[in-house]
């Protein structure tokens, strides 16, 4: 045992801390192992001595914890974000979390404290950590009694702590010596110590401690987070959510855990309809948010995609960020839009300057305004087909990628809305050639298109499956590798006037920036351990915009010029499209598009 990185145990303990190490290094091992023992044995705390040490950030791989799970009050829907969050995959439901887990096969061990303390312990078994088992390549270390019947495995470790063979008798008493315990409790730390667990309050003595305003209505910011969570807590024990289903500010001012499982066990119909189904829109992102302010505007942009008839979406705008006081203030939403399955996002150029494009699963292109979303337009394009990629040039065409790597070319009728001849940009002649080198450049299929509106004598950048990015301008193709692995997301923009920057990321979660005619930067601009899904580039009031979405629902914006810069942000969802129009971020998500104001 490393005692050098791993604190030894007290109590006599370091035979079942070496005895669990040994487990998690041995792959030979069956991939569960349950901690049981009689109340105050212990098990919590040699399970968190576990996840200490092994998520420290130079554990071995053998020793490595990937992700734990407090199930503490958790039910099933609060235990998927939680994974989904620390596994960096996005996931609402536990069919979705194992599709995702499944895909990825490296090892991947799991600790579960508490399990008997969830929600429903047998539910949560049942539904997501047998199911999880049934997975070769995960590992789950249980702490639970031997009621719980897992089946996914068969004769699983198993480590009583009641067994006085893991506690070892002159530690025992050492131990009971020093701290001044009584040593009669062998081999129960709990009883040594005394230790009686506290009664959970009544939903009335809770809410009777809850501050009045001057009205006489209760001051839920003055309640603090640790009363209104104690609250809901309370009510999922009952099941009755009582007045709490009515106040957006009572969701936001919670620890999401709680507010996440008082909603799972209520009853249909109790909560307003659009608070219930913003929660659950926003939930994988709300579940670890610290911050109040943050987890409100977070809600408040799902209550504004929903009926703006219902008096939970006009309450939205009472728990904007200047009630909370902890709110940083970055970012807000603006408007939400119900499109479901946008396919592909672009700015627009040409005669579609300033608006936003969008694709949907069919292959249909629609004009948005950044302004309020409202389509603007309809873009005849030829025998629509599932799209990539999408982008509008200065001159007027569009150029779609489908879904097979076929580049199309739709040319801008001579009456088209908004069209100036005289416009500089690309003929489609020149275009169309321009694509045809692009084409033959590429190391693989073509996957991602990206046009800077400033360059109008340029084609759009191409990306494609073998981590190549490909740049045309003025007859030359350019091209670098920028990636291990595809090329998954691009944008383009002017660095300063007639000077190309292009911004790629890819399947290796990196962010690359490189001017055409120039070394590409040494090192990336960003890299998280997920799939980038989604870039933009763009010029705004305040300079240079990068903004980056990954593949399990981090949104980052930053400045290149002022690298300490970093607005990170979560919608509870992955954005498959990025768009900068202004300080405006338009993000494209499967529930539809919405607009962010980012506030410097």
């Amino acid at each position: 045992m490393d005692e050098h990185r791993i604190p030894p145990l007290r109590a006599g303990r370091r035979a079942a801390g070496a005895a669990l190490l040994g487990w998690l290094g041995d792959q030979r091992a069956p991939r569960l192992c349950r901690i049981s023992g009689s109340p105050g044995s212990g098990r919590t705390h040699l399970l968190a001595w576990l996840i200490a040490g092994g998520t420290a950030p130079d554990t071995p791989v053998e020793r490595r914890i990937n992700a734990f799970l407090p199930a503490d009050g958790y039910g099933v829907r609060a235990a998927v974000w939680q994974l989904g969050q620390q596994l960096d995959v996005p996931a609402r439901t536990p069919g979705e979390l194992l599709d995702r887990l499944a895909a990825d096969p490296r090892r991947t061990v799991i600790c579960v404290p508490e399990l008997d303390l969830a929600l429903d312990p047998a539910r949560l078994v049942a539904e997501l950590l047998d199911p999880l088992l049934e997975l070769r390549h995960i590992r789950l270390a249980v702490e639970a009694t031997s009621d719980l019947v897992f089946t996914a495995v068969t004769g699983p470790a198993e480590l009583d702590l009641d067994d006085p063979r893991w506690t070892d008798r002159e530690r025992w008493d050492a131990w009971c010596e020093r701290e001044g315990l009584d040593p009669a409790g062998y081999p129960n730390p709990g009883r040594a110590l005394g230790a009686e667990p506290p009664r959970p309050p009544a939903f009335a003595d809770l809410l009777a401690r809850v501050p009045l305003r001057p009205d006489g209505g209760p001051d839920l910011p003055a309640a603090g987070t640790e009363l209104l969570t104690a609250l809901w807590a309370a009510a999922a024990r009952t099941g009755d959510l009582g007045p709490l289903a009515a106040d957006p500010l009572l969701y936001a001012l919670a620890e999401p855990v709680a507010v996440t499982v008082a909603l799972e066990g209520a009853a249909p119909g109790t909560a307003p309809a659009a608070l219930d189904a913003a929660w659950q829109a926003a939930g994988p992102a709300l579940i670890d948010t610290p911050q109040p302010g943050v987890r409100a505007h977070q809600l408040r942009a799902r209550l504004l995609g929903t009926d703006p008839t219902d008096p939970a979406v006009a309450a939205a705008a009472a728990f904007a960020a200047d009630r909370l006081g902890t709110a940083p203030g970055r970012w807000a939403a603006r408007w939400v839009r119900r499109h479901p399955g946008a396919a592909a996002t672009a700015p627009g150029a040409g005669p579609y300057r300033g608006q936003w494009l969008l694709a949907d699963a069919g292959g249909a292109v629609h004009a948005l305004s950044p302004a309020d979303g409202t389509v603007v337009g309809r873009i005849a394009v030829p025998g629509p087909k599932p799209l990539r990629d999408l982008a509008a040039t200065p001159g007027g065409s569009l150029v779609l990628l489908d879904a097979w790597g076929g580049l199309d070319l739709v040319a801008p009728g001579p009456t088209a809305p908004g069209l100036d001849p005289t416009a500089p940009g690309l003929d489609p002649y020149a275009l169309d050639e321009a694509l045809a080198r692009l084409r033959a450049a590429a190391d693989g299929e073509p996957l991602v298109l990206a046009a800077a509106p400033g360059l109008p004598d340029a084609a759009p950048a191409l990306g494609d499956s073998g981590g190549g990015v490909h740049w045309y301008r003025g007859g030359a193709v350019l091209s670098e590798k920028l990636h291990t692995g595809p090329v998954t997301a691009l944008a383009a923009d002017a660095a300063a006037p007639g000077v190309p920057l292009l911004a790629s990321g890819g399947l290796d979660g990196a962010v690359r920036l490189w001017g055409p005619g120039s070394e590409p930067m040494p090192e990336p601009a960003d890299r998280r351990r997920c799939p980038v899904t989604a870039l933009a580039l763009g010029s705004g009031p305040s300079g240079l915009l990068l903004a980056t979405a990954w593949s399990d629902g981090l949104i980052r914006v930053r400045r290149p010029e002022r690298p300490d810069s970093v607005l990170d942000l979560r919608l509870g969802s992955p954005a498959g499209g990025l768009s900068l129009v202004g300080d405006v971020l338009l993000v494209g998500l499967d529930e539809g598009p919405l607009a962010l104001d980012l506030r410097d």
